[in-house]
């Protein structure tokens, strides 16, 4: 059986390669990212006063770690 030249997986008809490991921390940070400043947007959009003390660094926190589980989510 034939291997693939790059990760050295069997070289079948539906062959893909596993993403570099680099490529997955990446994406995961942009997820992360993405997902604290929806968070924040959604927290600034229901409490345009800013009634709501110190819960930025949370909402970004929580944003952030659901953005990661969705995307991980999908990607498995």
């Amino acid at each position: 059986m034939a291997t693939c030249p790059r990760c050295k997986g069997p070289l079948t008809d539906d062959h893909h390669c596993p993403k570099r490991q680099s490529l997955v921390v990446l994406e995961i940070i942009a997820a992360a990212l993405g997902g604290g400043f929806v968070g924040l947007l959604l927290l600034a959009a229901f409490d345009p006063r800013g009634q709501i003390a110190d819960m930025d660094v949370v909402t970004f926190v929580v944003g952030g770690a659901i953005a990661v589980g969705i995307n991980r989510l999908i990607r498995s």
